[in-house]
């Protein structure tokens, strides 16, 4: 059998935790001892966090990475947490200062080990800092060429944005910021889910960040931005998260409209 999970029988005590927790069922218990079932699991990693033992190990993965929870530093405080949400804010004023790289691999990390649909794991970043310009250049030739469009059509049908309004010269989409990450899948809702991580992990390493919606939408209508960005044929820019050192302070949370809830 040549699985991905390797099991350390003589360690082993059958205790089951890992058959139980297995989401896939992949695994039982056969004579006391924990035994894999089929030759390709999930690799979701629930047996190697589960087990009392620490009888599982993964191979293709960097096992030194693997942490013994220990609730002094892996807690988080419900109200400070909730607190960095509503206080967080979009920045589109940025210092002079670019990021630097072992911040930008924090950030990434958050977002690597966001979960993802069945395990896929299929997403991958660009960090751009030299290359913004070009691909700002870009993304501007194809929204000036949409805008012409869009002035035309709405002359007979109300568009849900209207971008005549917007003067697109250089930093209307990456106001300045030094650093933009693009985040790229086949699967919206997983790479959403990490740029959401990676938002947060910012945020809490003292960055601003700015979604940059309008970006992903000129990712999606230029070849030559699919084309610099090398994506496969599934692949699209998921989002776009510009980020910096801010250059502005705000001193207080916004508002927000009440969640509309329905108890069942």
């Amino acid at each position: 059998m040549n699985s991905t999970v390797k099991i350390d029988i003589e360690k082993c005590i059958g205790c089951g935790l890992c058959c139980k927790d297995c989401p896939h069922h992949v695994l039982e218990l056969q004579n006391g001892k924990a035994t894999m079932l089929a030759e390709k699991c999930l690799e979701c990693g629930h047996c190697v966090a589960i087990c009392p033992k620490d009888v599982f190990t993964m191979s293709g993965y960097d096992m030194n990475e693997v942490k013994t929870y220990d609730k002094n530093i892996f807690g988080i405080d419900e109200d400070i947490l909730l607190n960095t949400i509503q206080f967080r804010r979009s920045v589109r004023h940025y210092k002079d200062r670019q990021v630097e790289k072992e911040v930008i691999h924090k950030i990434i990390e958050a977002g690597r080990f966001t979960p993802t649909g069945s395990n896929k794991q299929r997403i991958r970043y660009i960090v751009a800092q030299k290359s913004i310009p070009i691909f700002e250049n870009e993304a501007l030739k194809t929204f000036r060429k949409l805008k012409r469009l869009l002035e035309i059509v709405s002359k007979f049908v109300k568009l849900p944005y209207d971008i005549s309004r917007h003067e697109l010269k250089p930093g209307f989409f990456f106001h300045g910021a030094p650093t933009v990450l693009f985040i790229i899948s086949d699967d919206d809702v997983d790479a959403s889910l990490a740029s959401m991580s990676m938002e947060l992990m910012a945020e809490a390493m003292g960055l601003g960040t700015l979604y940059v919606g309008f970006f992903a939408v000129a990712a999606k209508l230029s070849k030559r931005i699919r084309k610099e960005l090398g994506l496969a044929k599934k692949e699209k820019v998921v989002t776009c998260l510009a980020m910096g050192y801010p250059d502005v302070k705000y001193m207080r949370t916004a508002p927000r409209k009440k969640a509309g809830i329905e108890w069942r």
